[in-house]
């Protein structure tokens, strides 16, 4: 897929949890750049279509101070104990999407 001459790529999102309540679906598509990473997509592309919650969502997910995001001395945002998988295997932040991609976000699980 094209749009002015930028390549997009398609992807899916499932959502656990509070997310889930949060964003209020369980799934959804997303049309991002090629050569976007996981970290576009949370901290761009799903904030930017639930604009309503997108401070909350942020916050959700990342680790903040002073209500600035954390960073790796490589510039990737932290997340907090949120795990995110890619076509089920697990995912870092930095790595880039590709066409058809199915992310999943997971929240902190309890245990004891």
């Amino acid at each position: 897929m094209s749009e002015n001459g930028i390549c997009k790529i398609t992807v899916k999102t499932r959502y656990f949890g509070k997310l889930r309540e949060l964003l209020g679906t369980r799934t959804e598509t997303h049309i991002v750049e090629k050569g976007a990473t996981v970290a576009d997509l949370l901290l761009d592309h799903i904030p930017n279509k639930h604009l309503s919650v997108s401070k909350i969502w942020k916050e959700t997910l990342f680790r903040t101070l002073k209500g600035e995001h954390l960073q790796e001395k490589n510039g990737t945002p932290v997340l907090k104990n949120y795990l995110v998988i890619i076509n089920g295997k697990s995912a870092k932040l930095k790595d880039c999407l590709k066409e058809g991609d199915e992310i999943t976000i997971m929240p902190p699980f309890g245990g004891g």
